[in-house]
């Protein structure tokens, strides 16, 4: 409970959304019956909701989900990701790029899908998140699960082209067509533009020939840290410290 309350006083706003994506799956099974089979094209979104003038869909589909494994796994993916991207981009921010990542990602999906074709889950806003992490820091070094079994590691910015990659490909070739991709895409692609719009001066702006710039941001950062304390920077701003001085290292 201890933890769970530091994680609301850090990251609020991704403890909000992940409890509305379970009381959404929570009312699914009580009230609208959820795995049982029960109707939810008064809430899931389709171009048919969108023309019989269900507007409201566009929203409530980010927080229903077909089953446990499918709440489970995008829950798990803002849980963990979201902290570090709305402590990047501010609470206000950080929800702007969740709902509209989701609205993307679903408005493409429903695009290219049978009118009465249903979509729902969070994934595409969880793909905008994720995204939104790789283009603001591309070098990242990163430890994921392929497959959810395989430990792979690479840089953030693989990690972000292979979703965007695998995605298209998969809705290319009708791979597992159950499954959004498109909605993935989407979600993906928005998360990737707003962060390119909205963090320019961000860790990936800095390219790898201008050493100048990367030398003002070292010594700017480790000043404030030498007359203020570590406890002066913010997250993003140790990331950043953190970050140059692996590529200094590396240099070395």
């Amino acid at each position: 409970m201890h933890d769970l309350r530091d994680k609301f006083r850090t990251a609020p706003v991704t403890v909000s959304l992940a409890a509305a994506c379970l009381v959404g799956y929570a009312l699914e099974i009580l009230l609208l019956g959820g795995d049982r089979g029960l109707d939810l094209s008064g809430w899931a979104l389709s171009r048919q909701a969108l023309a019989e003038g269900r507007w409201w869909t566009l929203l409530t589909h980010l927080f229903l989900h077909a089953n446990l494994l499918h709440l489970s796994v995008n829950v798990l993916g803002l849980w963990f990701i979201g902290p570090e991207v709305e402590s990047m981009l501010g609470r206000v921010k950080y929800l702007l790029l969740y709902l509209l990542s989701g609205l993307a990602g679903g408005l493409l999906q429903t695009a290219f899908a049978a009118p009465s074709a249903e979509l729902i889950g969070a994934s595409g806003a969880v793909c905008g998140l994720v995204l939104s992490f790789t283009t603001a820091y591309p070098e990242m070094p990163l430890r994921a699960l392929l497959f959810f079994v395989l430990p792979v590691s690479m840089k953030a910015k693989t990690l972000g082209r292979g979703i965007i990659i695998v995605s298209l490909l998969c809705a290319a070739l009708r791979i597992f067509p159950q499954i959004g991709h498109l909605a993935h895409l989407g979600g993906a692609l928005a998360g990737a533009l707003l962060t390119w719009w909205w963090l320019p001066s961000a860790p990936r702006a800095t390219r790898p020939g201008d050493e100048a710039g990367r030398a003002a941001q070292t010594d700017e950062l480790l000043s404030r840290v030498v007359e203020q304390g570590i406890e002066s920077l913010s997250r993003e701003e140790r990331r950043q410290l953190e970050l140059l001085g692996r590529e200094q290292r590396r240099r070395w």
